[in-house]
């Protein structure tokens, strides 16, 4: 797993690269470092050159001047990161928070997004706490399913800056709508959320907005899929990008 530190705009990031082929780059959840995806680069890296970073603030990445905790920033991060590895044009998948940001690149940077993949997917202010309880609900729907969840990855919430990484995340109040952004992309995209995840009613309302775009619903899915159904959300993006 190659690293890189790549600058930007007052930040140094913390990249990593893994596998061959067309290059996907990854955008992390809230307050997720880049080991959320322990679970699937193995998978993803057998097919795609996969690019993840920490957003800046968070994890290895440095804070960067405060001003620049924006979405809009975060994008032009993605790119500049595209930039240095020299990838001209990528796909995109964001989970949760990350799927925000996910979608203001592609907005502001259409030329380079391939295709689009947005996981737990909202446009409206997040509420954690029918998050928590769809997470628990799903849970007990496994468990009587006989699904055994996987182990979460070591160093997910692990943070250089832990106050940076609050602020970082905090760029999600100055887009409490981020419809404006959905009419603006023309990228395919796919909608991922679980069933049991309450984003799911704002996926279902962005999705009448979106150029091209379709939605499905992960069974026995709460918010944070690819931490808990790792596998069942790898084969609906790869299947995805692979069309």
């Amino acid at each position: 797993m190659p690293t890189h530190r790549v600058a930007v705009d007052g930040a140094e990031l913390h990249v990593e690269v893994d596998g061959e082929g067309p290059a996907l780059l990854l955008v992390n959840g809230a307050a997720l470092t880049t080991r959320q995806w322990d679970g699937v680069i193995e998978r993803l890296a057998a097919r795609r050159t996969v690019v993840r970073h920490d957003v800046r603030g968070t994890g290895s990445s440095s804070p960067g001047p405060p001003s620049d905790y924006t979405f809009e920033q975060y994008a032009r991060d993605i790119v500049a990161i595209a930039d240095q590895l020299g990838v001209n044009e990528f796909d995109l998948w964001g989970l949760a928070w990350g799927s925000r940001v996910a979608l203001v690149t592609a907005a502001q940077h259409a030329d380079r997004v391939r295709r689009l993949v947005l996981s737990d997917f909202s446009i409206d202010p997040a509420d954690l706490e029918a998050q928590k309880q769809g997470a628990i609900q799903a849970k007990r729907a496994r468990i009587e399913a006989g699904i055994v969840d996987p182990p979460h990855p070591a160093g997910l919430r692990d943070h250089d800056d832990h106050e940076a990484m609050q602020a970082a995340m905090a760029a999600t109040q100055l887009h409490p709508d981020l419809l404006p952004f959905v009419e603006q992309v023309r990228a395919p995209t796919l909608i991922a959320t679980g069933d049991h995840d309450p984003n799911l009613a704002s996926s279902r309302r962005a999705l009448l907005a979106f150029a091209t775009a379709r939605l499905i619903e992960l069974e026995l899915t709460g918010h944070g899929s690819v931490l808990w159904r790792p596998d069942v959300t790898t084969d609906a993006v790869l299947r995805f990008l692979d069309e």
